[in-house]
């Protein structure tokens, strides 16, 4: 393991003949032609279809298969007066498509309603009890959106108490299919649908656009049903994280502008309630817009309380309701972060210490009473820390357990769940993301289930922290016109991400606090230029950098409006060490591993530590310890002992290896982001220790080449 690296996506260079076309053609910047031809855009043609969103077509919704069977049993639902009931998921894609269902079958006369069932209480999915009480309601019909491909049992007992259902979704299949009136879901293996990745809303815009197309053949049903739902149905599909390409860019791109300038209601009322509208002033609203403001605050209804007031909002009509509904979905999500904090916590402490990432490259971890509504956030935020895949679950007093799970690439989640089938009660998603209940006898044997199967599938070897970079920027790209070309590529997300950059070898000039200290503020300095950048979540003693460190800075690139005045700004991703600096610390890894395995090194190469040297890092370390454990960074500890030499890093370690082998030093070696870091204690020891005793460095002084 080594210190983060950054790496280009696309190692082949752009050529440049292409890139000055495209800037001569299209009339944008090199930095933005560049980040075409990465993407695969190399033609005029193709980059310019690309930014007017051109490059993809809505297909056909009847491709889907039993779209016909789906909107037959509607119409005949329409005929007969029929009761429906919409039953949905408690996330942003299962409110969105509760909410354009519920809008679009009312608006065709039919008599509908709709069931979310509580996370905590029903849990995921259609169940028994759910169907028992839309029974008594005299309902004859139930689509499911966003879920129902795995409900088979619960759909068998629907239809024994006289009700049909369709079921509409876009989760992973398992080998046997529901036995519904219709089973619309673009991952059916028999679907013939050219593209698979529809959100739950995309799979329910698809259902009302063959509605519309049968019902009234004259109109331009594509048209209107984006009119009238675009800004729902983009809210649903980024929340949900699904690819930007192919249709969703061409529904998420007509979503943003109506959600600029033609919202409904309640997502204007969530959109000022949440900063991001201010004294009705326009505002642009972006795919990060959704994905980072609204869609937590729709989530945490779900997440904490009902989904219900979420999907209450979006079909709100009444501005001062709208807003009354706005405020309380604000003030859950303040609640959601103190319990998602307060859960990150606990799971850290539980990994930290002696956890065996070789031996489990699955993390799972469970805990009694952690919030069902809460630990899949937890989940991702340590999937995204460590680079594995992670479940957490919440086991209740009767040892039943709801957990969540996020995997990342090179490991289908719901496939090795299916490895552990046995041990589960259910279990049901995505390859990235899925849920599952386990019951607590079971929970360590599904642990060990599912750890074998990645450990035979995924591999161990998961450990070297890489981030990668679009563009290595010069001073000279980094403008208020680049920052406002890149809405250019818009909308961003799964498939097509926001651009990272990076601004190499740049001395970090200033660091402040702002937000409480919760937050920095960077100064960046190259060229005689300064910049201004933003590291979130950091505060300025949490930082592995210090004023004056040349640095590599991977960022985003934003305007940043504040008082009517605009000015770039660099949205800090990781600030790492210099390339330079890095190469000495990999080189210094690797001769050290080396000497350790048996290799001789050479007196001129000036590992051998000196007597006076020993005393001046004991002393430095013993001072600035006093007696608690510190830490110390690499950089630190050989400017603080002026150690000399061309592997100063090499000689610090076995020193600190002949401190801790004399129980003289307790050391836990880590790799950060800047610098290698040794978190040391100072042990106590009665009389003098000769150093000449440690057998590492006797064995050290063997390997020392004879003059």
């Amino acid at each position: 393991m080594a210190t983060r690296k950054w790496q280009l996506q696309n190692e082949n260079n752009a050529d440049d003949a292409v890139v000055a076309e495209l800037c001569r053609e299209l009339k944008i910047l090199p930095a933005t032609a560049r980040l075409l031809w990465n993407r695969g855009y190399t033609t005029t043609a193709s980059a310019g279809g690309f930014i007017r969103k051109e490059d993809g077509v809505f297909h056909d919704p009847f491709l889907l298969k039993d779209m016909d069977k789906a909107v037959e049993r509607v119409i005949l639902a329409q005929n007969n007066k029929e009761r429906v009931m919409i039953y949905g998921d408690y996330d942003v894609d299962g409110v969105t498509s509760v909410s354009v269902l519920y809008l679009y079958l009312r608006s065709i006369g039919i008599e509908c309603d709709y069931h979310i069932p509580s996370r905590t209480g029903e849990g995921y999915g259609i169940s028994r009890c759910a169907v028992d009480n839309i029974s008594m309601g005299d309902y004859t019909l139930m689509i499911s959106v966003d879920t129902g491909i795995t409900a088979c049992e619960e759909i068998e007992y629907a239809k024994e108490k006289g009700i049909d259902t369709i079921v509409t979704d876009h989760h992973e299949c398992h080998s046997r299919i529901p036995d519904a009136a219709a089973v619309v879901n673009p991952k059916r293996h028999d679907c013939p649908y050219p593209f698979k990745e529809l959100a739950g809303v995309g799979v329910v815009f698809k259902f009302i656009t063959a509605l519309e197309m049968r019902l009234y053949p004259e109109s331009d049903a594509f048209r209107k049903i984006c009119n009238d739902y675009a800004d729902l149905i983009a809210t649903g599909t980024i929340a949900d994280v699904m690819p930007l390409c192919d249709e969703n860019r061409l529904i998420v791109s007509m979503g943003l502008k109506k959600l600029e300038f033609d919202t409904r209601v309640g997502m204007k009322a969530l959109l000022e309630k949440a900063g991001v509208i201010q004294d009705n002033k326009s505002v642009r609203i972006t795919s990060s817009t959704i994905g980072y403001t609204l869609a937590p605050r729709i989530n945490a209804a779900g997440r904490l309380s009902e989904a219900s007031i979420a999907v209450d909002l979006m079909l709100s009509r009444d501005e001062k309701k709208a807003r009354e509904l706005a405020e309380i979905l604000c003030d859950i999500n303040i609640q959601r972060k103190d319990e998602e904090n307060a859960i990150a916590k606990e799971a850290a402490e539980m990994i930290s210490g002696d956890y065996d990432f070789e031996k489990d490259p699955v993390i799972v971890l469970a805990k009694e009473n952690w919030h069902h509504g809460v630990i899949g956030i937890v989940a991702s935020r340590l999937t995204d820390k460590y680079g594995l895949p992670t479940i957490l679950v919440s086991f209740d007093e009767d040892g039943m357990g709801k957990g969540s799970g996020r995997s990342v690439k090179g490991l289908n989640l719901v496939e090795a769940l299916c490895a552990c089938g046995d041990c589960l009660e259910k279990f049901g998603g995505h390859e990235l993301a899925a849920g599952l209940s386990v019951e607590k006898k079971n929970f360590e044997e599904f642990k060990r289930k599912i750890n074998e199967y990645a450990r035979e599938h995924f591999g161990t070897d998961h450990t070297e922290k890489v981030c990668n970079v679009d563009l290595v920027l010069g001073t000279a790209d980094i403008t208020e016109k680049q920052a406002d070309e890149l809405y250019l590529l818009e909308p961003y997300g799964t498939g097509n991400p926001s651009p990272v950059f990076v601004l190499c070898d740049v001395t970090v000039a200033d660091i402040t606090g702002i937000g409480f200290n919760k937050h920095c503020r960077i100064t960046l300095e190259k060229d005689s230029k300064h910049f201004s950048a933003v590291l979130f979540g950091h505060s300025p003693e949490s930082l592995e950098f210090s004023k004056g460190d040349r640095v590599d800075a991977v960022f985003s690139l934003e305007i940043n409006e504040y008082r009517k005045h605009k000015n770039v700004q660099l949205n800090i991703k990781h600030i790492l060490a210099d390339r330079r600096y890095r190469n000495v610390i990999e080189r210094e890894e690797k001769l050290y591993s080396e000497i350790c395995d048996g290799a001789h090194y050479k007196h001129e190469d000036e590992i051998f530590p000196s007597r006076a040297e020993f005393a001046s890092l004991y002393t430095y370390i013993k001072r600035k310890t006093n007696s608690k454990t510190a830490q110390f960074s690499r950089r630190e500890l050989v400017c603080g002992c002026t150690l000399k030499g061309e592997n100063v890093g090499v000689k610090l370690q076995f020193m600190l290896d002949v401190f801790a082998e004399m129980k003289l030093l307790d050391v836990e070696k880590q790799y950060g982001d800047c610098d290698v870091f040794y978190n040391i204690t100072v042990r106590f020891v009665r009389g003098k220790v000769n150093l000449d005793k440690s057998l590492v460095l006797k064995n050290l002084r063997s390997k020392q080449e004879k003059i």
